[in-house]
């Protein structure tokens, strides 16, 4: 018998969105340009995606246009490393609780 919370997380791994496992950053940085807008105190923004594929590690520039969708991304990414975290442990406690009940 699945409890409602373990079979809420099941099906939350059968939906399978969209991801990507690893980091954004922002960075900050000045051109050097004479007369942009960085010389005076507005800095280029831009954003980074850093990843690890098969121990080979890896990062690629994101377009501001792209962000938030590689940010949904990541976000997925973290809620189904939570999803199967929580789904670990609820498992560990029904194995303790078998052992436990099978020793009596």
């Amino acid at each position: 018998m699945v409890s409602t919370g373990k079979g809420k997380m099941l099906q939350q791994l059968k939906e399978g969105r969209d991801l990507m496992k690893g980091s954004l950053a922002e960075t900050q940085r000045s051109c050097g340009k004479p007369g942009c807008r960085c010389q005076r105190g507005e800095r280029h923004r831009g954003y980074f995606f850093s990843y690890r594929v098969k121990g080979k590690p890896g990062v690629i520039y994101i377009p501001e246009v792209l962000y938030p969708e590689v940010k949904n991304l990541v976000s997925n990414w973290k809620r189904l490393k939570d999803t199967v975290e929580d789904l670990t442990m609820m498992n560990v406690k029904l194995i303790q609780k078998r052992r436990l009940i099978k020793k009596r």
